[in-house]
Formats: C-alpha cells, sequence, structure tokens
C-alpha cells in the first residue's frame, strides 16, 4: 500500500467508526467522543484522544475529518460532534451562537517545502516577490510551485498582515489565472509534500502530529519555533481553540479540561504547541 493510500485510510475510517457508532447505541460500545474541525488541528487530537484514552479506558475518542473550521462548528451546532476544533474562536460571520470556546495553545504559521528541498530560508522580500509572481524559480534555479489558500481561509488572513506589500502580493496571486489553490489544510500539506518545487503554508503542529514530509523555512532568519513565538522573536502563529456546546457532556468536559493539565500541555508542546492556560469565553 503506498503512503497517500495509507493516510487515505487513516482519514475515512475515523469518519466510517463514527458514522457506525452514531447508528449503534445499543451495541454496550464505550463512551465516545466526537471530535471535528480545522484539519491543522486533527493529528493533534488524534494524540491527545489516545492519551486519554490510557487514563480513561471506557473513553473513546474518534476524529472525523473533512469538516474544516467552519464545518466543525456546524457540526458541534447539529449535534454531529462534542467537540469542534478552530483556529477562529468566532468573529462576525462566524458566530459562536451559545458554544464555549477555549483557547488551548498556539503554534506557529510556517512556510514550508518538501524536506527534498535544500532551500531552508526565505525572507519576507523574497514572499513578496514570489507571492507577486516575480520570482518563480528557487536559489538553484529549479521551478518554484506556489500553493494558494483561498482568499477566506486564516492562512490567507496570516498573509495578509504580514505587511502592506504582502497584502497586495496576496491579492496578485490570487488574481493570477492557473494558481494551485488548495481548500483544507490537508490539502496543502499533501501539494507541498507531492508537487516538485512546491512552496506553501501550513502549521508546525500539523507537520509534527500528522509526521509530514515537510520542512518549515527559517524567515528572516528566524526559527518558526514554539520557544520564538513565546519569546516574541517570531511573530506568525495561529491560536488555536476547542468549541464546546453550552452544556457539553461530562466526557466532553472531562476532555477539554484533559488540555489544560500538566499532561496535555507536555503532549502539546511535543506537537508544536505553545500550551496555554485555558481561557473560555462565549
Amino acid at each position: 500500500m503506498s503512503a497517500r493510500a495509507g493516510r487515505f485510510l487513516i482519514r475515512v475510517m475515523p469518519l466510517v467508526i463514527a458514522f457506525l457508532l452514531g447508528l449503534t447505541p445499543a451495541l454496550g460500545l464505550a463512551d465516545t467522543i466526537k471530535i471535528g474541525g480545522t484539519g491543522a488541528a486533527l493529528g493533534t487530537m488524534r494524540v491527545l484522544g489516545e492519551a486519554f484514552h490510557r487514563i480513561h479506558p471506557d473513553a473513546n475518542v474518534v476524529i472525523v475529518p473533512g469538516l474544516g473550521s467552519s464545518g466543525g462548528r456546524k457540526a458541534l451546532f447539529g449535534g454531529a460532534v462534542d467537540i469542534a476544533v478552530t483556529s477562529r474562536a468566532g468573529n462576525s460571520v462566524e458566530k459562536l451562537e451559545g458554544a464555549v470556546a477555549m483557547l488551548y495553545g498556539r503554534s506557529p504559521f510556517v512556510f514550508a517545502a518538501s524536506k527534498k528541498n535544500l532551500v531552508s530560508a526565505l525572507t519576507t522580500q523574497e514572499l513578496v516577490e514570489i507571492w507577486n509572481g516575480k520570482r518563480t524559480t528557487w536559489s538553484d534555479g529549479t521551478r518554484l510551485r506556489l500553493i494558494l489558500r483561498p482568499a477566506t481561509d486564516s492562512d490567507t488572513d496570516v498573509l495578509r498582515g504580514i505587511s502592506p506589500a504582502m497584502e497586495e502580493a496576496v491579492k496578485a496571486a490570487l488574481a493570477r489565472p492557473g494558481m494551485k489553490i488548495a481548500l483544507t489544510d490537508d490539502d496543502a500539506a499533501n501539494d507541498i509534500e507531492t508537487i516538485p518545487g512546491a512552496l506553501g503554508t501550513s502549521l508546525l503542529s500539523l507537520i509534527i502530529g500528522e509526521r509530514r514530509s515537510l520542512k518549515p523555512l527559517l524567515l528572516d532568519g528566524i526559527e518558526p519555533s514554539v520557544k520564538n513565538i513565546a519569546g516574541g522573536s517570531y511573530r506568525y502563529f495561529k491560536s488555536l481553540y476547542v468549541l464546546t456546546r453550552a452544556k457539553p457532556s461530562g466526557l466532553a468536559q472531562q476532555f477539554v479540561a484533559f488540555l489544560s493539565s500538566a499532561r496535555g500541555h507536555e503532549i502539546l508542546g511535543q506537537l508544536g504547541h505553545w500550551a496555554v492556560e485555558g481561557k473560555a469565553g462565549q
């Protein structure tokens, strides 16, 4: 079986399991928490779920893939998942609608290339030139293939915030015909891994949590590490939240509490997060 086929099965099987669990409550199965949302967090949630299960053997954590932040939120409100994960706690368009958000960590926002790529660093000026279409090759002369995210994606929001010049470059890239646009975090990671010469954006937590064959690039000589976002020298990161309904199940409450525990913070740190004290709000 190929690595890509194996990854497909890893994504699909939890959804099948979740579907079956939803249909078979009378089979005496252990209590189940279903988690879905942004693909950038699912690898982390899978590892945390395994650790939670070791502490609570009667509890199963099922990861529901393919939802994205907005889909996870809708699934939460519709009762299809117990916990949604998102990099957007809520804004004027995506209201919490009574759900409770808890910030559980921050992870470096990275510019990533395949581990096979010999380049290890870029500058912000080079990023502007790449997104503007003025730079189309790597330093060794090989073709550079830029992987974009949709205009409404949170990755694109981070890019726009780098500088006014970068905001204009992002606008130009999205308007340029023939550009490759990855709709989800997983799609972007797949494209960067498999398309020769690809460059795109990702999160350190996704790369580590899913053991991706990707290399986070230094930016202006600074490593995109947890230590450096905590210290302020690397300025680009995403805040990650878990959402629960206003009255979550006891098991969902236990899992959210586990994220804020010493063991939860230890795991988050290992998976590329600056673990923070849980902060809830509506």
